[in-house]
């Protein structure tokens, strides 16, 4: 089994080699600048706090996460989550790898795309807060999209509502391995939730909707890698302003060059790639007007931190 195993993998590797020669540019046209401006940072909370989690590593590729990546270096991916504190209140952006993640993996990854979507398996979210119980627990999930690498983790949360917006909602119940994974999202347990977006602008993203009416905490609507894919605003009483953009781009070198994902890892994901690249463009018109932004793409270790 171990010698299929490293076969299947050295063809896959060559098979995706020779799909790389077949590039197009991927080139994106930036969005207006001046659109882009965020707001005046106001706080009224002085307890916005935010917490990253790291769930799981693992690589591929960097000619696999952007177009015109490199074939000979291999990029660093990271699977996690992040908890915000506003107040009293607690919540969870995307959940990270699950408890049994490798039981979903097994069951419901297609067996040729399994080399490509391995993961070195970390400590899931629910079992690093019984750690930590200076933290807050969370008390509702809001997913940047419903992916199995980000909504993995909602199944160790039973009792907590999960929030997406309705065309999210919608393509949880038409979409198929591997973008979803049923062992997650196709659970009766699952408590979905639902919310619209107001068309109040926010840095260059017509739709938002700001979550406790004080600027702390902002989604915007970023369809494209999926039809309800969201970011979320942060702006924490550290001073530190904070921009969570899920799988918009997986490699922050994406937004400084300008550049869409990888063909065919679009075409897997099942991303519409006008709509994606559309976000690329605002993301690096949003970086160029706002240099203090952190903009953090959910998978690249590097700006995690």
């Amino acid at each position: 089994m171990k010698l299929l195993k490293t076969i299947l993998i050295c063809a896959l590797s060559i098979f995706l080699i020779a799909l790389m020669l077949l590039e197009v540019s991927g080139d994106v046209t930036p969005a207006l600048t001046a659109d882009a401006e965020l707001p005046p940072f106001t706080i009224i909370s002085n307890s916005v706090e935010v917490h990253l989690f790291d769930t799981a590593r693992g690589s591929m590729l960097e000619a696999m996460t952007m177009a015109q990546g490199s074939i000979f270096n291999q990029f660093e991916m990271l699977y996690g989550a992040v908890l915000v504190r506003h107040g009293d209140n607690s919540f969870l952006f995307d959940a990270g790898l699950a408890r049994d993640v490798d039981a979903q993996f097994a069951a419901d990854m297609p067996f040729l795309i399994k080399p490509i979507m391995s993961y070195d398996k970390g400590v899931a979210v629910v079992d690093q807060l019984r750690q930590l119980p200076e933290l807050p627990q969370p008390q509702r999930i809001f997913l940047s999209h419903v992916h199995w690498d980000h909504a993995s983790g909602i199944v160790d949360f039973p009792q907590l509502p999960v929030w997406v917006p309705a065309a999210e909602r919608q393509f949880v119940e038409t979409a198929k391995p591997p973008a979803v994974f049923p062992s997650q999202v196709g659970l009766s347990s699952v408590k979905w939730h639902t919310y619209d977006f107001s068309e109040q602008p926010y840095a260059g993203f017509p739709l938002s909707l700001d979550v406790f009416g004080d600027g702390a905490v902002v989604l915007v609507n970023m369809s494209g890698h999926t039809p309800g894919s969201v970011g979320m605003f942060v702006n924490s009483s550290d001073g530190v302003r904070r921009f969570f953009v899920g799988d918009a781009v997986w490699n922050f070198d994406a937004v400084s060059k300008l550049r869409s994902k990888f063909w065919l890892s679009a075409l897997l994901s099942g991303e519409d790639s006008n709509e994606a690249a559309i976000v690329v463009g605002r993301l690096h018109a949003l970086m160029q007007a706002n240099p203090e932004l952190k903009i953090i793409p959910a998978h690249d270790v590097r700006v995690w931190r």
